[in-house]
């Protein structure tokens, strides 16, 4: 795992922790491990097992998203639209939308003039 995602990896358990108020002790104690094992995978010296991973956001309850798809967009509200009307089709729907989508990622070029300046 590149130096980076150790990075990321611990600070997204490490915002979690302070926006819930939560010592390193406390998080610990929930997520059973070590506090200085915690500490390591805050300060992105660790990489935890996907089993530790599991255990911390059982701990802070909190959506294991963000871990996998760091670049969602969850802020964006057109997003959230989308992902309210996937949320109530069924299995067939699902399958008829993934397909439409992926053909239309393959096919989906972005203007090269959009990148373009005027001298």
């Amino acid at each position: 795992m590149p130096k980076q995602t150790d990075k990321e990896l611990g600070l997204f358990f490490k915002n979690a922790r302070h926006e819930q108020k939560l010592t390193y002790e406390e998080l610990a104690e929930k997520a059973e491990m070590s506090s200085r094992y915690l500490k390591e995978i805050e300060n992105g010296g660790r990489v935890p097992s996907f089993h530790k991973i599991r255990k911390l956001v059982r701990a802070l309850n909190v959506p294991p998203e963000p871990l996998f798809y760091p670049n969602n967009h969850t802020d964006n509200l057109d997003y959230q639209r989308l992902l309210m009307y996937l949320s109530k089709c069924n299995d067939e729907q699902i399958t008829a939308i993934l397909a439409i989508v992926e053909a239309y990622l393959r096919t989906y070029k972005i203007p090269t003039d959009h990148y373009k300046q005027d001298p």
